[in-house]
């Protein structure tokens, strides 16, 4: 597990311990917009993680939808292959 890994799932497990219980459990999505974000962040990196995460939460509203929302995998990268 790498540091940014760590970093992104300690920052997330205080989230669940803290602000979570303050804030209440009100997500209309599966998985949670915390858990989509983290797992977001971790599979995505930074950029394109905070991206999706912020993308996540802008749904999350009464008049948004609801119900399994995965985090999208990783697309393989394209480039140049060597094949003989």
């Amino acid at each position: 597990m790498t540091l940014y890994e760590r970093t992104v799932r300690g920052a997330h497990r205080a989230y669940k311990l803290t602000l979570s219980l303050l804030i209440g459990r009100h997500c209309r999505f599966t998985p949670t917009c915390s858990d989509y974000a983290a797992e977001a962040l971790i599979v995505h990196g930074p950029w394109r993680g905070g991206y999706l995460a912020t993308r996540r939460l802008c749904r999350c509203n009464p008049w948004g939808g609801s119900g399994y929302d995965p985090v999208p995998r990783r697309a393989p990268k394209r480039g140049w292959t060597c094949e003989t």
